[in-house]
């Protein structure tokens, strides 16, 4: 595993990263393609693709967010719920704040009637949850950030919505130079100055990893909300 702290950063050649400058401005693939891309057939065709995958990335983002009896999930972006799902098999409540009606359909129609007292999914946006303050004591987004309009309304309204000492993972896919998922993923360098993004929006103890889950490559920014 490839880890930093989110101070003090360094490139390979010993250059200070710009702290300053907000991660990939200009690269986030829904301010390029607009906010409809996954309705329709072929928003449909990748829901399914999502909904019936991914099982080591769930297992991964809650082994690493120690998801477990009494916690309170927010998943942002929470495509056909499939993180969801993982939180609620551990016994979580879980709630999924997602702009895309076919992807709360399908998350809906994976969701087993066992789950269902324990997982839902709401109509919103990263910069407007409808939820209450400090009502999570876990928040992730998994490979939705790149698809936020506005990263930093975006963080204010995570660090409002967890509770103090709440826990924060946000995890996108790491891109490789030439890689196909570049649109769809961050660099190890946007990934440190997402980390200090999250740092100014108040968090504390925030890092920077790198895990495998099967093939893919995550880029991991973990953060805690003060308090506790």
């Amino acid at each position: 595993m490839k880890g930093t702290t989110a101070s003090g950063r360094q490139r390979s050649d010993g250059s200070l990263m710009d702290h300053n400058r907000p991660a990939g401005r200009g690269h986030w693939h829904r301010r390029e393609h607009g906010g409809n891309e996954f309705e329709g057939v072929l928003g449909l065709l990748a829901g399914l693709t999502m909904a019936f995958g991914r099982g080591r990335s769930a297992r991964l983002v809650a082994d690493v967010t120690g998801v477990g009896a009494g916690d309170r999930v927010v998943d942002v972006g929470s495509g056909p719920g499939r993180f969801l799902r993982e939180a609620g098999e551990r016994k979580a409540e879980a709630v999924g704040v997602e702009p895309s009606g076919q992807m709360r359909r399908l998350a809906a129609w994976r969701t087993p009637a066992s789950l269902r007292e324990r997982v839902r999914v709401v109509d919103g946006t990263a910069e407007r949850m409808p939820l209450e303050d400090g009502s999570a004591t876990v928040a992730w987004a998994v490979a939705s950030f790149h698809h936020w309009a506005d990263p930093d309304a975006g963080l204010a309204e995570l660090h409002r919505v967890l509770a103090p000492g709440g826990r924060l993972l946000i995890a996108e896919r790491l891109a490789r130079p030439g890689g196909w998922f570049r649109q769809h993923a961050l660099s190890w360098a946007q990934g440190e100055r997402l980390a200090a993004q999250v740092e100014r929006a108040g968090f504390a103890d925030v890092t920077v990893a790198e895990e495998v889950a099967g093939r893919r490559h995550l880029l991991l920014v973990q953060a805690r909300r003060p308090g506790r």
